[in-house]
């Protein structure tokens, strides 16, 4: 009984390591064909198959969602869209399709034969490009959906069996429409000529703004003082607004204003040579915002109409046109400064600057009162003597009140003329220019401020009276009050 016993123990241990054994081999199998399936599904290797001349491209016919149009080849390194040859085209992307259409390389093979083109997006392919080459050879390509590697695509080429997986990058162009061909930087910074053109093509002389929204042209011009080095300064951008009033400008929020103009792109071509129908319903005979730029003797316009909106009715940018382009653009609200810029923000809202030693006199004259000053000395040995009452003034206080002067701020542009009797009135000499600031007080804690005989700003009444008092305080030898 007992070897009985053992034997059977014996037989299940013998059934037990078979199975297992069995089970061991049908996994290994299981694995072998999965790995064989995967390998035979996506071969990873590169290969090229094909690398002709992109100078040697005849045409190329380019089929997708937004339609079909053709590239063609019009004269020596001159290909155009078809019906656009009049219109200006941007070059660098006309290389880039030149040079993706002559060449082809796979980064691996996703089917030898694939049965279901579906899977790859190549039953309705999202794009079908058909490359025509000067010896007569044709070449097509149809562009399927993304693999889950975002960077990759799936692609097929002269309609063969195999399925292939490109780079994203090399096929994106092809699911363009024929606008983004086009180009859409209305305006380059200009090269000199040659050697012996020193022209400074970066130099805007001028910029004139024109709004609807406004009853006066915004005018910003180079500031000559730039130039002298005898003159000092207050400004700190390369321009001064000298319309509708005379301030100088806060470089940061003032150059895209100024220079915007460089480089500045639209986002696409919405219309190829409009008519004036289309004009007209884009707000562009009659543009919102017109800006002309005046750069080395040469004027360049850009004009903007009506919002683009998308299709959720968000705004996104306006539609404009630009000198030397027959389009109508989309520009992007970010790359669109010029159509709600206020003055305030970006003009300094001191009414003069002229520095104190490079003043010559200084004139004041409050209710009752009248005083003539004169400064000399320069920074070294800076003097002020009060010529209408003889005596010589402490120069650091006198520093002080002057300081106090210049803080007059341009609170608000105000342009209606003020003919009425100024409160206080201040003139300014210098070597190169006279400044007469005149407040009026208007009876409602405000007073008008005329700048040279011209209606410009307004600012708070108390900063006024804190002057009349200031200057009290200087005959008196006491430190001004700089708050109002």
């Amino acid at each position: 009984m007992k070897k009985k016993l053992i034997l059977l123990l014996v037989a299940l241990l013998a059934v037990g390591a078979l199975t297992a054994a069995v089970i061991f081999l049908n996994k290994t199998d299981t694995a072998e064909s999965e790995e064989e399936e995967t390998t035979t599904a996506t071969v990873n290797e590169s290969r090229l198959l094909y690398d002709k001349d992109p100078k040697k491209i005849q045409s190329i016919e380019i089929t997708n969602s937004t339609g079909s149009f053709a590239v063609k080849k019009y004269a020596e390194d001159a290909w155009l869209v078809e019906g656009f040859e009049s219109i200006i085209h941007d070059t660098s992307l006309i290389s880039g399709l030149l040079d993706s259409c002559a060449t082809l390389t796979a980064s691996q093979t996703a089917a030898e034969k694939a049965e279901d083109l579906s899977v790859y997006g190549l039953d309705a392919p999202r794009a079908t490009v058909v490359t025509t080459f000067e010896d007569g050879s044709v070449r097509t390509l149809e562009v399927g959906k993304e693999t889950p590697k975002a960077t990759l695509t799936y692609a097929r080429s002269d309609g063969g069996d195999a399925v292939i997986v490109v780079d994203t990058s090399s096929v994106e162009q092809y699911l363009e429409s024929k606008f983004y061909f086009l180009q859409k930087t209305v305006y380059t910074l200009r090269q000199p000529k040659d050697e012996n053109d020193k022209t400074d093509y970066s130099k805007i002389d001028k910029i004139t703004i024109e709004r609807k929204d406004l009853d006066y042209p915004v005018v910003l011009e180079y500031d000559v003082r730039q130039d002298d080095d005898t003159i000092v300064s207050g400004n700190s951008s390369t321009h001064v607004l000298t319309s509708p009033v005379r301030l100088d400008l806060d470089p940061d929020p003032a150059y895209n204003i100024i220079n915007g103009i460089f480089g500045l792109t639209a986002d696409e071509v919405a219309i190829v040579a409009p008519s004036e129908e289309s004009l007209e319903q884009y707000g562009l005979l009659d543009p919102a915002c017109r800006v002309t730029w005046e750069i080395a003797g040469e004027s360049v316009t850009v004009s903007f109409g009506n919002e683009y909106k998308d299709s959720e009715g968000v705004m996104q940018g306006y539609f404009g046109t630009a000198d030397g382009f027959d389009e109508i653009f989309v520009f992007g609200k970010n790359n669109v400064p010029w159509m709600d810029f206020k003055l305030e923000k970006i003009s300094m809202p001191l009414i003069t600057t002229n520095y104190i030693y490079t003043v010559n006199s200084f004139d004041i004259k409050v209710p009752d009162k009248e005083y003539s000053f004169s400064l000399s000395g320069g920074q070294d040995e800076f003097a002020v003597r009060c010529e209408t009452t003889g005596e010589d003034m402490d120069a650091d206080l006198f520093k002080g009140f002057y300081q106090y002067f210049l803080k007059a701020p341009a609170e608000e542009i105000y342009l209606t003329p003020d003919e009425a009797q100024p409160l206080v009135t201040v003139t300014v000499k210098t070597d190169t220019l006279t400044d007469t600031v005149e407040f009026i007080d208007t009876g409602d804690r405000m007073c008008d401020i005329r700048l040279n005989g011209k209606t410009s700003f307004r600012c708070r009444k108390t900063y006024v009276s804190r002057l009349i008092e200031n200057l009290d305080r200087l005959f008196a030898g006491e430190e001004p009050l700089t708050t109002w």
